[in-house]
């Protein structure tokens, strides 16, 4: 790899005039930026922006947490934080939670070890307490897809509307016992989204049973378990509000394993709308969110932070849309 050295003898300029050019820091006569630019194109020089950054006193290194970026949601979402960075220079670095409160802590103590300029995080149940050392540092932050009880720019999505529509949308083929499996309890997503499929239900007169929900833990074969639990103390069950994509995936395993069919046995309706939602027969009735618009949205709340910006702390709150396909059809009595 050329060095800027190189670059100014093959110039015939000095290294100081090639850093001019580089960082616009002094004015620097249009033949002499010309050749300059002429070199480091022929030599294909990349300045090292590592050093650049710390001549400056900044990192310009942006840091991610999110708790499993093997969920569709999450990868959909980095994108959008991370497109949106890289168009305005900064570096990402992303680690996982696993929904760990202990491993939150250590990500962040490890990013601030790296010296980064900002977080984006989807915090654990556990993120009000440990993302508020970051507040009290004044550490730009962002809180994307969970809200928390901070003072800093947030951007989630609908959930409790989201899920009303959802079981709503049941309701009105006519099935009165709808049964639901949620993630994790204390994460405001899920907590959210459980409000949305009661108010449903208390809304359209239908009396809940404790019965019909069922807890999962954050992987497929949870997931299924708990659809067995929940299909064997509510056989009367004709249609499942599932909280989210892995949730739905333990479904799906369940019904298979068990030798039933959707939508004839059980009708699904399933909160996130993943590219297989859509691939598989019959096709899924989805809740869509906008993973990668969150993810820009919380990228440019951040940078306007990182540029100086004092507004006050924003609530992004963006719409669900419901996607009808042939998961989830008329009760059959």
């Amino acid at each position: 790899m050329a060095t800027m050295r190189e670059v100014a003898q093959h110039a015939g300029v000095s290294i100081s005039t090639v850093s001019h050019v580089l960082n616009g820091t002094r004015f620097v006569s249009e033949d002499l930026e010309v050749r300059v630019r002429g070199a480091i194109e022929e030599l294909c020089y990349q300045p090292d922006r590592r050093a650049q950054s710390l001549r400056r006193g900044r990192s310009e290194t942006i840091a991610v947490i999110v708790s499993d970026i093997g969920n569709t949601f999450f990868a959909s979402l980095f994108r959008g934080i991370e497109d949106r960075l890289m168009d305005a220079g900064y570096r990402v670095l992303l680690t996982n939670t696993g929904e760990d409160a202990s491993a939150e802590v250590r990500s962040i103590a490890m990013m601030q070890e790296q010296r980064v300029e900002g977080f984006i995080v989807a915090p654990t149940s556990k993120g009000d307490t440990n993302l508020r050392a970051l507040v009290d540092l004044d550490v730009p932050l962002v809180v994307v897809d969970r809200p928390v009880d901070l003072p800093v720019d947030q951007v989630f999505s609908d959930n409790e509307q989201g899920s009303y529509d959802a079981v709503t949308h049941l309701i009105d083929l006519g099935h009165r016992c709808i049964g639901t499996i949620v993630e994790l309890e204390g994460i405001r997503t899920f907590d959210d989204r459980l409000r949305g499929w009661r108010r449903a239900l208390e809304d359209h007169g239908i009396e809940i049973e404790e019965r019909w929900i069922a807890q999962a833990g954050l992987e497929i074969e949870g997931a299924a378990a708990a659809m067995g639990r929940l299909r064997s103390r509510a056989p009367e069950m004709s249609a499942i509000f599932s909280s989210n994509n892995i949730m739905t995936l333990g479904v799906l395993r369940s019904l298979r394993e068990g030798g039933q069919r959707y939508p004839h046995d059980l009708s699904i309706v399933g909160f996130d709308d993943p590219p297989w939602a859509s691939s598989i027969y019959p096709g899924l009735t989805s809740v869509a969110q906008s993973p990668f618009e969150i993810g820009d949205k919380a990228a440019e709340l951040l940078i306007r932070r990182l540029d100086g910006s004092d507004h006050a702390p924003e609530q992004v709150c963006l719409d669900c849309e419901l996607i009808l396909r042939e998961s989830s059809i008329e009760f059959q009595k």
